[in-house]
């Protein structure tokens, strides 16, 4: 099979890109910077730009992959108070899972596509709401790789918005008991699970209950509603 200069330059170009970011990683990690007593005194050194400094590190965790993010958010609660490091780790979070999503959407299925001269998107005639309802499962799970979720998923036909909302949806429950760790709070990761679960169940009953009449919601939150509908049939991903 021949490969055209340019498709062999944007493989070489996202080879070179995950390469760099996986070096990155191993270096950050090996380094013992993935520490939380060591970031804790980092951010604490840093004052101001300790929060923008422990929410790009969770980004940087999350794009690499095999570091764990869960040190982050037990840092962040380590420093700061349960509510600002809740919201530092889910924003570097987001942030990184974005990048994940988008590197493997915009780089990494183009190239493939190309060079096997096909669509290779993962479940492309799967509608909206499941791909939805995997993310948010999968995210769920801490022992899931956050990073091979977010890949993963751009590789499929789910719309961003969806992956964002779905991922910040699964990741809320582990992410507040590691801050809260680092605040020395101990809550049983059973409980997160539990919480996580009814999400799921209510997000999936929503519909029929709202369609019986047993909830009546403002008219701004029923398109969110509609989203969440399984007889609902989506087209192509919203870019």
């Amino acid at each position: 099979m021949r490969i055209e200069p340019r498709h062999g330059k944007q493989a070489l170009l996202a080879l070179l890109m995950l390469a760099g970011l996986v070096a990155l990683g191993i270096w950050v990690y090996q380094a013992g910077w993935i520490d939380p007593v060591r970031l804790e005194r980092l951010g604490l050194r840093l004052g101001p730009w300790g929060p923008p400094m422990l929410a790009g590190v969770m980004a940087l965790t999350v794009v690499v992959g095999p570091i764990p993010t869960m040190v982050v958010s037990v840092a962040a609660g380590m420093i700061y108070d349960p509510l600002l490091a809740f919201l530092l780790s889910m924003t570097g979070a987001l942030t990184g899972a974005g990048l994940s999503f988008w590197i493997a959407r915009l780089v990494g299925r183009p190239v493939i596509e190309r060079l096997l001269h096909g669509h290779v998107a993962l479940f492309p005639e799967c509608p909206q709401h499941i791909l939805f309802s995997m993310v948010l499962v999968a995210r769920l799970i801490p022992v899931v790789s956050f990073a091979l979720i977010s890949y993963a998923a751009g590789l499929t036909a789910l719309s961003t918005g969806r992956f964002l909302v779905a991922t910040a949806l699964g990741m809320s429950p582990m992410t507040l008991i590691y801050v809260l760790a680092g605040k020395g709070i101990a809550i049983d990761s059973g409980w997160a699970m539990a919480v996580g679960l009814a999400v799921v169940c209510l997000l999936v009953a929503l519909p029929k209950m709202v369609d019986a009449g047993w909830i009546r919601l403002p008219v701004r939150w029923r398109a969110f509603v509609d989203h969440l509908r399984h007889h609902r049939q989506d087209g192509p991903p919203r870019w």
